[in-house]
């Protein structure tokens, strides 16, 4: 059995856009947690006639443009080194996922100069962690081929639910509310939130996406070459369940925000986003088996290998 191998420049493209894409979300969700997203008020520079921050929180949201800006070029880079892949879905994910971060980078512009309302605002996160999964599906696939089956879509599952639960947060969070930043449910109902029905609801899918992702995790690990992700994704996701109670007061605001813990919290949130995102690419992908043809060239171009 032998491997059919993308090019090297080409792997190196969708991997290097599968990191600035990570760190893009995470970075995010740090720039919220820590409330720096109106620490540099002009675009693109962080103040008027002067591009650098002064600061810590002009520093955390100045990176954050950064490496969002460096996403979107890794984007182009690997939507270019991939447009003649055989798989039509190698091909379009790295498109589909620059659009989506375009996307959100214009909506974060827009949240630093003008105001952005709240269904923008839910479209933002969602084209954000969206491009995300697309670019590591197609990574992880360019590599290793394969078919996604229970594990995979249980995982694919999971993932919607996470993503669908931190949403709803934007949606029921109030004024200031860490609700809004990515993170898990603290069990119970913020009074400076809105609407306590849909907070119950955010309550209830978190529910359903913890009993997801603990299923996951035991069916990941019955996989060798899974375990490693899933051992990471459990140790995440009880941190993140943990580092919640913690800091629980700073949910209902009888306690003043830590910039470290908050930021940390809502961070892991995002890891466990795009740790969902890996065991869902990677089960049940398999080597393909020779002879096969070079899925790089879709126009009868490639060789036997």
């Amino acid at each position: 059995m032998t491997e059919a191998s993308p090019r090297p420049l080409t792997l190196r493209s969708y991997r290097f856009a599968t990191a600035f894409t990570l760190g893009a979300v995470l970075l995010g969700s740090a720039v919220c947690a820590t409330e720096s997203g109106q620490a540099c008020p002009t675009w693109p520079g962080c103040f008027p006639g002067q591009v650098t921050p002064d600061e810590l929180h002009s520093a955390i949201e100045f990176t954050h443009r950064v490496v969002a800006f460096g996403s979107l070029v890794t984007l182009g880079w690997a939507s270019w080194q991939g447009r003649h892949l055989s798989d039509r879905r190698l091909r379009w994910f790295p498109v589909v996922a620059l659009v989506a971060a375009i996307a959100s980078g214009a909506f974060g512009m827009m949240i630093v100069l003008f105001s952005l309302p709240l269904a923008l605002g839910v479209l933002d996160v969602a084209a954000a962690q969206v491009a995300l999964c697309l670019i590591t599906w197609a990574t992880v696939r360019l590599r290793r081929p394969g078919r996604t089956g229970r594990v995979g879509w249980l995982a694919w599952t999971a993932t919607a639910a996470v993503i669908a639960m931190h949403l709803l947060g934007i949606v029921v969070a109030g004024s200031g509310s860490l609700v809004r930043c990515l993170g898990w449910p603290v069990w119970r109902i913020v009074a400076t939130d809105g609407s306590p029905l849909l907070q119950w609801t955010r309550l209830a899918l978190g529910l359903v996406a913890g009993v997801l992702l603990v299923l996951v995790v035991l069916r990941a690990w019955s996989q060798e070459r899974l375990r490693v992700v899933a051992g990471a994704l459990a140790a995440a996701w009880i941190i993140e369940l943990l580092l919640g109670q913690l800091i629980v007061a700073q949910f209902t605001g009888e306690e003043a925000r830590h910039l470290g813990l908050a930021g940390t919290y809502s961070m892991l949130a995002g890891l466990i986003v795009w740790l969902l995102a890996l065991v869902a690419s990677r089960a049940d992908a398999v080597e393909p088996m020779s002879p096969v043809v070079h899925p790089y060239d879709h126009a009868g171009r490639g060789q036997a290998i």
